[in-house]
């Protein structure tokens, strides 16, 4: 198991999506997963798709590739200070 973008460990509830669409903090539920958060984002991973982890390939497989309504919450953004 690696560490995502964001220097954390993968572990369950860890997602990957593509940062355009969904920013690093995003949280997501995905009926039949759970919740998580997006901390990584994958090279083929465009779009309004995510990435799921699981600890075990098999785990995955039973999952497959599947369509789902999820509910997202994104991150509050920090405002920027002005320059004067």
């Amino acid at each position: 198991v690696g560490y995502t973008a964001t220097g954390t460990r993968a572990r369950p509830g860890t997602l990957a999506a593509d940062p355009a669409i969904f920013p690093y903090g995003t949280v997501i539920y995905v009926p039949g997963y759970g919740y998580g958060r997006v901390e990584d984002c994958g090279g083929e991973i465009k779009g309004y798709k995510i990435d799921v982890f699981f600890r075990h390939h098999r785990q995955a497989q039973q999952w497959g590739r599947v369509r789902r309504e999820t509910i997202v919450w994104f991150p509050l953004r920090t405002a920027r200070p002005l320059r004067r």
